[in-house]
């Protein structure tokens, strides 16, 4: 039973390593677009610093520090976007290349392609937190160090809900080619209701509930918590009960996407939905 483990363990690592070697390949073939990238991320972080230095808020909905409150949100929304926007994404590309046909007839499960294609869109994504992590230092953000663990903790159970999500939208994206529907209506909720920009409290009563019911909510609330030196100081759930919300979050998400998404597959590969757009 150990030896048939560890054969699906090195199978599996075989197959991740693959798409890593593969998408970082095509990603490094543009070296200037992914410089230019990752010096963009740092536009925010010079415009919130001003805009910052502008508005002057210094209560306790923001942790005392308006600045890191909105850095940390603009992290958290830029790895959590991996989740939503990858897979998407991804198989798009997959599709318009020809290469969605050729995978599903490898000896690779279904079910195994939207964490193997989304690999590398994950790791740029933490490459950019950092820069952004980095670029903040520079402009004076302040943040509690002993918190970073549970940081990067708490980033990965978001990523995981927000990927749960991602999964449902990429399966329906297979059948409706090119429209989004999902994050259509996702993105707006979570632009206006997770609070990346101000704090949820400021909401209006009625819609306020609304906010808790989305996974972005509960990252950025518990990355404020633990990296903030007045962390403990902001209204709201805190970091462990955050985690726990993501918890319950992935255990809904991922039986419910990877059900319609296999769902899909099925049906595209039927209907012959899938050798391109």
């Amino acid at each position: 039973m150990l030896s048939a483990t560890r054969k699906r363990a090195e199978r599996g690592y075989r197959i991740s390593n693959a798409f890593i070697r593969m998408d970082a390949r095509e990603e490094f073939n543009y070296p200037l677009g992914f410089g230019m990238r990752s010096l963009s991320s740092l536009v925010p972080v010079v415009t919130f610093f001003f805009i910052a230095q502008f508005v002057g808020t210094q209560g306790a909905a923001v942790g005392y520090d308006y600045y890191t409150f909105v850095v940390i949100g603009l992290i958290g929304m830029g790895v959590l976007g991996a989740g939503l926007q990858s897979l998407s994404s991804s198989l798009a590309r997959t599709i318009n290349l020809g290469r969605l046909e050729m995978l599903l007839v490898e000896p690779i499960r279904w079910r195994v392609l939207p964490f193997v294609l989304v690999q590398w869109q994950i790791v740029v994504s933490f490459t950019t937190a950092a820069i952004v992590f980095g670029g903040s230092l520079f402009f004076g953000a302040s943040y509690r160090w002993q918190g970073l663990p549970a940081a990067v903790l708490i980033l990965l159970l978001g990523l995981a809900a927000t990927l749960g999500i991602g999964i449902l939208n990429a399966s329906l994206k297979v059948l409706s080619k090119r429209a989004d529907p999902v994050l259509a209506i996702y993105g707006v909720a979570a632009s206006i209701l997770s609070g990346t920009f101000y704090s949820v409290e400021v909401l209006p009563d009625w819609i306020r509930p609304l906010a808790w019911l989305l996974p972005h909510t509960y990252v950025l609330q518990a990355l404020r918590r633990v990296m903030m030196p007045a962390g403990a100081d902001l209204p709201g759930p805190s970091a462990w009960q955050a985690s726990l919300a993501l918890v319950g979050f992935c255990l809904v998400l991922y039986p419910l996407g990877l059900w319609i998404y296999g769902r899909a597959f099925e049906y595209g590969r039927r209907a012959g939905l899938l050798s391109g757009y």
